[in-house]
């Protein structure tokens, strides 16, 4: 892990079909993300490797003249720690973890990111992030 923090989107929407397809790119150099929705080659190459990302990447720096731009994927997810046997919901409950959720770190490729925080739009834009939407 490189320790660097950088923002991503976190789409959500009632089915996945509202967000399927949809990704973002953050920028190596400043605080500015660009959403966009993957070409359906791109999208079958997600589905079946991670060149998909890959060649978001380079269709969208490419159309914006820019090669800066990076998409960051889940790359695992690691369970942190397992609930006893034999407990109550609620005892669960009280000790669950949720899992650890790995994702590509935009700045070295072979490391890992893990999320650090979470904030809204509004936040994101009024600390100086900037939000591009291309479709």
């Amino acid at each position: 892990m490189t320790a660097k923090q950088f923002p991503t989107v976190q789409f959500s929407g009632d089915t996945d079909m509202v967000t399927d397809g949809w990704l973002s790119l953050t920028s190596v150099n400043q605080l500015e993300i660009v959403i966009t929705q993957a070409t359906a080659d791109e999208y079958r190459a997600i589905a079946q490797d991670n060149d998909g990302y890959l060649k978001v990447e380079h269709r969208i720096n490419a159309a914006l003249g820019r090669i800066d731009l990076r998409c960051s994927w889940l790359v695992s997810v690691e369970e942190v720690a397992k609930t006893a046997q034999g407990t109550s919901f609620q005892e669960s409950q009280k000790s669950y973890q949720p899992p650890k959720l790995l994702f590509k770190d935009i700045f070295a490729q072979d490391s890992v990111a893990t999320e650090t925080s979470r904030t809204s739009r509004s936040e994101f834009e009024c600390n100086g992030g900037k939000l591009v939407v291309l479709q």
